[in-house]
């Protein structure tokens, strides 16, 4: 289905892809859309749409999570098929694949979920470069018409689970999460030219899926980036660390955002304080693993490394989930597990200081402002995945099983806890509002939208026949939803 234009349409649309061409006009550029909030207040889309409902246009896409980043006529995607990384360029006005490059990996990760992909992370723009990063790849950087700028390979730091941290685009500057099994770090590179501009160590930090936040406090800009039980904040121009805050959830998926002189960050993860290491929850007394092998990966291999190769093959190694999870654990893919790679499993699964919480912070101050700048918590309704959206004052969560929260945003006062959406499963898309509504995505497929304000009231649910993983883009009045086949765009 191709949109029709009024002649009046046609010359915005017309206009947008020219300035589009000068790189002028970004109006989604990045994951969760301009400034990163997830804000589309002035927009307005049908409260009914589906796939016979409203549909302006869909196209075909291949696997993958990125969400839409929208310059112009232009929007920017990845994906991938087997071993082939895709940057997509879809054109805004009727859906047609406007141009398409290609990468080709030496080898597919092995993810630990069923969700993973090398194509999570959503593109970023300023209306001249696009960035798109692929973990095993790294960074691919174009121009709006798909001529590659540069690239750059990364050191590798495995995540289990992908990378579902996307690249923000500031100033000139790119930067990038790489929280991985180890040498994790906060990356700033030139857009530019790739060169790196700063790389800011994060120390006992494990796989995390947080994608950077740029906020400004008393003039200055900072890098919000949460951890392994923490959010912390880098001087943007520098990466030098200004404050953090602890007792957040050891494992985070979600990503902070700031409003009204404040912070709000947290979530909700398997592993949090259990004062057990989570090697020993993986090994049942059948495992047959030894006190001493479950708390030091030398006796381990002592254990059962039958024919002393320094290595375990799938064969030697104790049956277990943690066996189920055998490709994931080689991380060379040579067919073995070598001590150095098991050694990272006992130190991403020891038992990690943090909490389920979320939190409503004050902006500012340096050090550790746990004591003095944390305003409110809550531990209830807590997201997994999907990140917090604060609008008009209240702060929205989506908790897996289909459960909204709204909170007082300078207070943390409950308006409603954990009202039922009514389709259970996981929510990994981030809710966006669009006028007098909060959008909310269902893994499984359907849409709500929730009135915005004190009182839980579903104003429309809309059932898109294919799974949803990524966050949705509203521009000029159209919604961009991105399913794992297709994606669609929605209007009147």
């Amino acid at each position: 289905m191709s949109r029709k234009l009024t002649k009046n349409g046609f010359l915005v649309s017309f206009l947008a892809a020219a300035v589009s061409g000068s790189g002028a006009i970004c109006q989604w550029p990045q994951f969760r859309g301009p400034d990163g909030n997830g804000l589309a207040d002035d927009q307005s889309i049908p409260l009914g749409f589906g796939p016979r409902t409203n549909l302006l246009w869909k196209v075909p896409l291949p696997p993958g999570h990125s969400s839409p980043c929208i310059s112009g006529d232009r929007i920017f995607l990845t994906g991938h098929e087997g071993r082939t990384l895709k940057l997509l360029s879809v054109r805004r006005s009727d859906g047609k694949v406007l141009w398409e490059r290609t990468k080709k990996l030496a080898r597919l990760p092995v993810y630990a979920h069923i969700a993973g992909s090398p194509a999570n992370s959503t593109p970023a723009t300023d209306g001249h470069l696009v960035v798109f990063f692929f973990d095993d790849f790294g960074v691919v950087v174009t121009d709006l018409q798909g001529k590659v700028k540069w690239t750059k390979r990364l050191a590798p730091t495995p995540n289990p689970f992908s990378y579902g941290a996307s690249p923000i685009l500031d100033n000139g500057c790119v930067y990038l999460n790489r929280d991985g099994a180890f040498d994790s770090s906060l990356l700033c590179l030139d857009a530019a030219t790739g060169k790196e501009r700063w790389r800011a160590p994060r120390t006992n930090t494990v796989p995390s899926f947080c994608s950077p936040y740029i906020s400004k406090e008393d003039g200055s800009k900072r890098v919000l980036v949460g951890g392994t039980g923490r959010l912390q904040a880098y001087d943007a121009a520098s990466g030098a660390p200004i404050w953090q805050v602890t007792g957040f959830p050891a494992w985070v998926c979600a990503s902070p955002v700031a409003a009204d002189g404040m912070v709000f960050f947290g979530g909700w993860a398997t592993a949090h304080v259990s004062g057990r290491s989570r090697i020993e929850s993986i090994f049942d007394e059948d495992s047959g693993v030894s006190p001493e092998a479950l708390r030091d990966p030398v006796a381990f291999f002592a254990q059962f490394d039958k024919n002393k190769d320094g290595r375990l093959s799938f064969d030697e190694f104790p049956k277990s989930r943690a066996r189920d999870g055998f490709p994931v654990l080689d991380l060379n893919r040579n067919g073995f597990i070598e001590l150095e790679e098991w050694a990272l499993m006992y130190s991403d699964y020891k038992p990690l200081p943090g909490r389920n919480v979320f939190l409503g912070i004050a902006s500012g101050g340096s050090g550790d402002v746990t004591t003095t700048h944390v305003k409110w918590e809550t531990t209830r309704g807590l997201p997994y995945v999907a990140s917090p959206l604060v609008y008009r004052g209240r702060v929205y969560l989506v908790k897996d099983g289909g459960f909204l929260t709204c909170l007082d945003a300078a207070t943390g006062r409950p308006y409603y806890e954990a009202e039922r959406l009514g389709v259970g499963g996981d929510y990994y898309s981030t809710p966006v509002a669009v006028g007098e509504y909060i959008l909310v995505c269902a893994q499984r497929g359907t849409v709500f939208l929730v009135r915005a304000g004190d009182h839980f009231e579903i104003i429309a649910s809309n059932a898109l026949g294919e799974a949803i993983y990524a966050t949705p883009a509203v521009v000029e009045n159209t919604l961009y939803l991105r399913g794992d086949q297709h994606l669609w765009a929605f209007g009147k």
